[in-house]
């Protein structure tokens, strides 16, 4: 877990400094960088389900500790790492029950709509809402508050060109995954962070999208003004028009002749593929570190199960102990570590794959150390093999 967090922490970061190298950058640029991380961030828990090596032996054996039966066993109290995990697993439903609560707002706000008939292929409704906003993944509906009926034809449509905009760049997804990301890690405060910023950056985009359709930056400041006049907050999943913490900084935007608008599709792709690679880097590198270690540790070619050598067996072994903390805390688990088995029938280069902590980790390798093993074979030679060994610790 810990790695996750570090990789996480790693990956947020390295996004919020691209903001600040991409200043000189059009919003849809930095916009694409902000949601490939994000994207990347829900992806990166996989990283931790990929095995360490490929073609390592499996050696099953089983370390099932009697552990004495005082009174720290009878103990009711929860495993630290326990309860974390409970308050994690709570946040996070309690944060998705709202995205869900957010979607379904959508559908009693169309009973009571009206629609307004504009010919377009996104349906367009008056609601009781306070600001123009976009909302529904699958089927997009534009809902305008019913204050726009009172607005100017040119009000109308530069809050409909607006809207229009954030269904064309399928912002209703890349917010969804803003939203998706901050309920993961949602006491996390880069993801906040990097969320926010990125639902800023998506209604820049589509302001600079409208001005560069030839609405006049006064005409769009004036529909922005008009929306703002009777905003209050909503519960309502979508994409809002604005908010009154960035309302003054987006007109001041508007009329700003040398901020860079329209990005070219060569620029986007290259950005997002940029993203991705470094996503790829940083959910790799525990691995590679791990891989690496363990080569270097060893001479001569190692072998695997897939040059067809006669597996190693076990000959002896040493029960690990229970480190007093996790005894203490009734933590139980396994623990996987990758060894290379050496021509002596000894482990060398010991790495902890997966680990559980409170010590355990070091208790397995301490073990580990101490096992005898039959070598692996090559035409009746004793080999170098690779192998993993799972150490499980439980409580009886």
């Amino acid at each position: 877990m810990i790695v996750l967090l570090l990789k996480l922490t790693l990956l947020l970061a390295l996004a919020l400094a691209s903001q600040t190298l991409l200043h000189r950058s059009s919003a849809a640029m930095r916009h694409t960088v902000c949601w490939c991380a994000l994207a990347g961030a829900l992806l990166l828990p996989l990283t931790l389900l990929a095995p360490p090596e490929a073609g390592a032996f499996r050696i099953d054996t089983s370390a099932v500790l009697n552990a004495s039966r005082g009174a720290s066993l009878t103990t009711t109290r929860w495993p630290i790492s326990g309860m974390l995990a409970v308050v994690w697993a709570f946040g996070s439903a309690l944060l998705l029950l709202r995205i869900i609560m957010g979607y379904a707002a959508l559908r009693r706000l169309l009973r009571t709509a009206s629609p307004f008939d504009t010919g377009g292929r996104v349906p367009v409704w008056y609601a009781d809402i306070s600001v123009p906003v976009v909302s529904g993944l699958l089927r997009p509906v534009i809902l305008l508050p019913r204050s726009a009926e009172s607005w100017t034809d040119s009000q109308r449509s530069a809050a409909l060109k607006h809207e229009l905009q954030h269904v064309g760049r399928k912002d209703l997804w890349t917010m969804l995954i803003g939203h998706l990301t901050c309920a993961a890690y949602w006491f996390h405060p880069l993801a906040w962070a990097l969320a926010g910023i990125s639902r800023h950056e998506q209604e820049s985009a589509c302001d600079d999208a409208v001005l560069a359709s030839g609405l006049e930056p006064a005409c769009y400041a004036e529909a922005l003004v008009a929306a703002a006049r009777h905003l209050t907050s909503t519960r309502l999943i979508g994409c809002h028009m604005l908010t009154r913490k960035t309302l003054k900084s987006r007109i001041a935007r508007l009329f700003d002749s040398g901020l860079a608008r329209i990005p070219s599709r060569a620029g986007l792709r290259g950005a997002a593929l940029t993203s991705v690679a470094v996503i790829a880097l940083v959910g790799t590198i525990a691995g590679t570190r791990q891989a690496r270690a363990g080569d270097q540790g060893a001479d001569g070619h190692i072998f695997t199960s897939a040059d067809g050598i006669t597996p190693p067996k076990v000959l002896s072994k040493v029960d690990p102990e229970y480190a007093p903390e996790a005894k203490a805390e009734k933590v139980e688990g396994a623990v996987l570590l990758s060894v290379v088995i050496g021509t002596d029938g000894m482990a060398h280069d010991i790495n902890v794959v997966k680990g559980i902590g409170s010590g355990l980790d070091e208790k397995a390798v301490i073990a580990i150390q101490s096992w005898h093993f039959q070598p692996a074979t090559k035409d009746g030679e004793p080999v170098k093999c690779r192998a993993s060994i799972e150490v499980d610790f439980r409580l009886l």
